[in-house]
């Protein structure tokens, strides 16, 4: 049996964002075009990264977290909310942060050096997947669902 192409995931992947002071709050993908209403007060540019298993390689939630760590302490200037990929399809989770502040270049960069496949960057007019690796890009739509309190 080959394995799922990771892209196709990725895809599908919805992210879970907690902002400080705000309610949490799930990104879906939706076709492309289709966008939400971007929420006030939010930079135009968001980027979801994670430092959880390197290249698809699964991990134990422990080492994980180390390297999530390592990864949120290189961006100590700059605010994250945290933020949990989901497969909609499974019980799979990664944890990562969400974060503004930075280029595209450089938000590739640092996954990259965390050796992941790829991140997500939100905008106000796309959900997209950007490889770490390559110059591969996808984008669609996005909608968000109800906020959740958060407790």
């Amino acid at each position: 049996m080959t394995p799922e192409d990771p892209w196709i995931a990725y895809a599908r992947t919805i992210v879970e964002v907690a902002p400080p002071a705000r309610a949490t709050f799930r990104i879906l993908p939706a076709p492309k075009g289709e966008v939400g209403t971007w929420p006030s007060g939010f930079r135009a540019e968001i980027f979801v990264i994670t430092a959880w298993n390197p290249h698809s390689q699964l991990l134990d939630d422990n080492e994980n977290r180390v390297r999530q760590e390592s990864l949120e302490s290189e961006l100590i200037r700059l605010e994250l909310w945290p933020a949990v990929g989901l497969d909609p399809n499974s019980e799979y989770r990664e944890e990562g942060v969400a974060i503004s502040g930075l280029s595209e270049v450089e938000a590739i960069s640092l996954g990259a050096r965390y050796e992941q496949n790829a991140i997500f960057t939100w905008t106000p007019v796309a959900w997209s997947i950007l490889s770490c690796i390559d110059k591969r890009r996808e984008d669609s739509g996005w909608r968000l669902d109800e906020p959740r309190k958060t407790s």
